[in-house]
């Protein structure tokens, strides 16, 4: 479990650190430069939200529209980012600007890595039998908040 957190904060840090020295070309801390950054930090998140679903499933395995809460909190984190970044007066006080559609795009797979990696990581688990010393180690208070 250790392992897994610090393998997703390395890919979350380093893909934000990326993509902040990409968008630093003239040295000028801009707008674009941390709309872009925070940005892909909230898609890191949200993405590592929906990998931690679950401990050993695979994202495909259970039933991603079986928790409300969750769906509801994802769609109010992201309805929030959008907010920011497209509401002109959100913008004023919150120092952002409108990125591209492009970026977007860029961004949503960049940070789509995380869960790719913690899909491979419960693969090698379940693979290898890592996945029984989890489960059986959880209790059974707990069982239930496992999908």
């Amino acid at each position: 479990m250790l392992a897994r957190v610090c393998v997703s904060a390395a890919v979350i840090i380093s893909g934000t650190l990326w993509v902040y020295k990409n968008e630093m070309v003239d040295g000028q801390v801009t707008a674009r430069d941390t709309t872009m950054t925070f940005t892909c930090f909230i898609f890191f998140d949200m993405f590592n939200a929906l990998s931690c679903r679950s401990l050993t499933k695979s994202i495909l395995q259970i039933n991603l529209f079986g928790n409300t809460t969750f769906l509801f909190a994802i769609s109010a984190s992201i309805l929030s980012l959008f907010g920011l970044i497209y509401v002109p007066f959100l913008q004023t006080i919150f120092q952002t600007e409108a990125l591209a559609f492009d970026d977007i795009i860029m961004l949503v797979c960049l940070s789509s890595s995380v869960l790719i990696v913690d899909e491979v990581f419960k693969l090698l688990l379940r693979v290898f039998g890592g996945d029984k010393k989890l489960t059986a180690n959880t209790s059974e208070d707990t069982k239930h908040l496992i999908p």
